[in-house]
């Protein structure tokens, strides 16, 4: 389909959105997919002078670490859309910039987005603006982000760059864009730099990102002039058609090589976003029965759950559905696919530190002695386990891309690291280009557990592997605002304080048994000696990105968690800087 057409088509919830209408079942589903368009020529000059300091924060604004994040719909009273098609315009020309500043000439692009209703509305804007540079675009239609990376490195492929349209499992109205080349997800200094080109762009456009009827015709203008030829790339068929082939090699099971996971039952809960597939097209085909999934199929308003599997009602879903099929093991997705969840036969949920616990046992019997780098957030039953098991845990920082980054770090310096994980379910592997991949962690446990089976004769399962997991009797987690504008250092300074506090006793004779970690990477770790061989934590660190300080605690003792948060409470109520928190988290 034409670019100019497929715009065309939602033009009137471009220029006029309805309040009303997002929510309806009526505009659900994946962006319009299948067309791979002929490059042509840049219809702005190849260097636009550097946009006014109002562009530029707009378009600096979106900025969410590595990747592109922002409102592309108004659904709630006093919602302002950052994300406006020709913002994506702009940032997908400013990608294709990107590329070619570092050296790609031939740049052919491949477009995917998760099922969000905005989908169609940014997707032909983003095809639109990769023309506009002069880049060859795909369109994949319905993807996850594991599988745009996959389309840059699959056998055969001609593109040099993917861009993924996704807000992850934030809000319906959320949108934004992950971008890839064949080096992996780009960088914070990356994203940086293609929002100040999309930036001087806009600028040079004299385009108007705050009226929605100019925003939109602009758009529509350019799509207009851009030629396209319709095509079809099924992507995700062709990923999981690889992810099938990491399975059947994975088991090699000796009596049905073709079908390994044949009496398997396996119940996926996709939360309506873009995991369905690895239930029809992954795991069925292989044999496995799953008929006890549920929420499978593509639905950008997320009626049932949101897709997250870190939220207690997702997982909670998902447990329900093991118990009520009598699965085998449950598997529990994000809105993308790039992280996951798993579920045992009894019923019990394996995220968080369990998964990394799990995925480190795996790990661990085939690369004996590896580094397991991880976030700030894991708790000392999982530094133990890891240490039962031969192998060495690296605690970092928080945020995915981090502790990947890390762990690429430490095997650039020769230190043997297979297996870089967060507490979130961001997960990825050495061995699977240091990709942060919901679908692959998923397939590692699926094979472990088929092996077990095939060694035990039938009985064992995953719950074997985590028997001696230590796990906390108490565990939460507080969020404090920081109420001035000067947020960071405010933060730096508090955190500077409590430092000073734990070292000079932590306020009271009762409290000497607390003492910092020896190394941290992020805020302050402190070590809470609770008696008999007992041990809880704090970890009180600033948030990458939000005016917050984030106060973690563990307990292993029943009222310990309260007693840590308490003598925590009164280090802040002294504080000098007090007024500038809101320690209401703290409180109640």
């Amino acid at each position: 389909m034409h670019a100019a057409a497929h715009l065309q088509r939602s033009h009137h919830a471009l220029v006029a959105p309805k309040r009303q209408t997002y929510g309806m079942t009526s505009v659900r589903g994946p962006c319009s997919r299948s067309r791979a368009v002929t490059p042509v020529t840049a219809y702005l000059p190849p260097a636009a002078p550097p946009a006014s300091a109002d562009v530029a924060q707009a378009f600096k604004r979106l900025q969410n670490g590595s990747d592109v994040r922002g409102v592309a719909l108004a659904v709630n009273p006093g919602d302002a859309i950052t994300l406006t098609p020709a913002a994506a315009f702009f940032i997908a020309a400013g990608f294709v910039d990107w590329l070619r500043s570092r050296g790609v000439t031939d740049v052919k692009v491949a477009v995917g987005c998760d099922p969000r209703v905005s989908g169609p509305l940014l997707m032909p804007a983003v095809l639109a603006g990769l023309q506009s540079a002069g880049a060859a675009a795909v369109d994949v239609g319905l993807s996850t982000t594991p599988a745009m990376f996959y389309g840059i490195i699959a056998p055969g492929s001609a593109v040099t760059g993917s861009i993924m349209l996704t807000a992850s499992h934030m809000p319906m109205h959320n949108n934004g864009l992950k971008f890839f080349t064949a080096e992996g997800g780009l960088g914070k200094p990356d994203i940086a730099a293609i929002l100040e080109g999309a930036a001087a762009k806009c600028e040079a456009a004299a385009v108007p990102l705050g009226d929605s009827i100019l925003d939109a015709a602009f758009v529509l203008r350019q799509a207009v002039k851009t030629p396209a030829t319709p095509s079809s790339w099924p992507l995700l068929s062709k990923y999981a058609e690889h992810l099938r082939h990491m399975i059947v090699a994975g088991i090699q099971h000796p009596q049905t090589p073709d079908k390994p996971l044949t009496g398997l039952k396996i119940a996926v809960d996709a939360g309506n976003g873009s995991g369905g597939f690895f239930a029809t097209q992954v795991l069925e085909p292989l044999g496995a029965d799953v008929s006890g999934s549920q929420f499978l199929e593509p639905d950008g308003t997320f009626p049932n759950h949101i897709p997250n599997p870190e939220n207690k009602a997702a997982m909670d879903a998902a447990v329900n559905a093991v118990k009520q099929s009598g699965a085998d093991l449950g598997i529990v997705f994000d809105t993308d696919v790039d992280r996951s969840a798993i579920v045992g036969s009894d019923g019990t949920p394996i995220n968080s530190n369990r998964f990394i616990a799990l995925m480190a046992a795996i790990v661990l019997q085939e690369h004996p002695g590896s580094t397991i780098v991880t976030d700030s957030v894991t708790s000392n039953g999982l530094t133990t386990f890891i240490e039962q098991r031969g192998g060495k845990h690296f605690r970092f920082k928080r945020g995915y891309k981090n502790v990947i980054s890390k762990g690429v770090e430490l095997n650039k310096q020769g230190v043997d690291c297979e297996l870089m994980m967060e507490t979130s379910g961001h997960g990825a592997m050495r061995s699977n280009h240091y990709l942060d991949d919901g679908s692959h962690l998923a397939l590692t446990a699926v094979v472990a557990f088929v092996r077990s089976r095939l060694a035990s004769g039938g009985a064992a399962g995953l719950g074997e592997l985590l028997a001696d997991l230590q796990e906390p009797a108490e565990a939460a987690e507080y969020r404090i605002g920081i109420k001035d504008a000067d947020f960071k250092s405010v933060g730096s300074s508090v955190l500077q304080a409590f430092h000073d506090w734990v070292q000079a006793g932590a306020g009271s004779s009762s409290s000497s048994s607390w003492s910092l970690e020896p190394v941290n990477h992020e805020g302050w770790r402190v070590n809470v000696d609770e008696g008999a061989g007992k041990r809880g934590w704090a970890l009180l660190r600033q948030s990458l990105h939000d005016p917050l300080l984030v106060l973690n605690v563990e307990s292993d003792v029943p009222g310990g968690e309260a007693a840590i948060r308490g003598n925590v409470l009164q280090f802040f109520i002294k504080l000098q800087q007090a007024q500038a928190l809101d320690l209401a988290a703290l409180q109640n």
